[in-house]
C-alpha cells in the first residue's frame, strides 16, 4: 500500500459511489489501470474470476475498517459505499489531484459503471490474457 494508491483507490471508490460485490471492485480497479492507464500501482495475478489483486483487497478492508467505506454483506454478497468521512477526504484529494486529472478518472468511472459485473469479468480477463501473451503483463 503506498499514500498514492489509497488516495486514488479513495477518489475511484467516492466515483462509484456504491460497489456490488468484491469481483466488481476488483475489475474495476484493474480496468482503470490496465486499460485506461491510470497508476493504482497494484499487481494482479489471474484468478478464477479473472484479474486478481491480494493488495487491493486488503486497502479497501482497511478504508473499510477505517471509516472510509462501508462494508456490508447479503448473503455472499459484499456491498461498498463511500461514507460521509470518506466523501470529505475525496473532494481534498481531488483538490490534491487535479482538476483534469480527477474529471478524466470519473469519466472512465462512470464509463465502466454502465457494464454489468459479468462484462467487466469477461473484459478483464481478455485484457490480462492478451498481456500475458505479450509478455507485457509478466509479474
Amino acid at each position: 500500500m503506498t499514500v498514492a494508491s489509497i488516495k486514488l483507490l479513495i477518489l475511484a471508490a467516492n466515483y462509484l459511489g456504491k460497489v456490488e460485490g468484491r469481483k466488481r471492485f476488483q475489475k474495476t480497479v484493474f480496468l482503470l489501470q490496465e486499460q485506461f492507464d491510470i497508476d493504482f500501482g497494484y499487481r494482479f495475478t489471474a484468478y478464477l474470476y479473472g484479474p486478481y489483486s491480494a493488495q487491493l483487497q486488503n486497502d479497501i478492508d482497511i478504508l473499510a475498517q477505517t471509516g472510509y467505506l462501508k462494508a456490508s454483506k447479503i448473503g455472499e454478497l459484499f456491498i461498498y459505499e463511500i461514507t460521509p468521512l470518506g466523501r470529505e477526504i475525496a473532494t481534498q484529494i481531488e483538490k490534491e489531484y487535479g482538476i483534469k486529472s480527477a474529471k478524466e478518472l470519473k469519466e472512465k468511472v462512470e464509463n465502466l459503471k454502465g457494464f454489468d459485473t459479468e462484462e467487466l469479468v469477461k473484459w478483464s480477463k481478455q485484457l490480462m490474457g492478451k498481456k500475458i501473451k505479450n509478455n507485457i503483463f509478466a509479474y
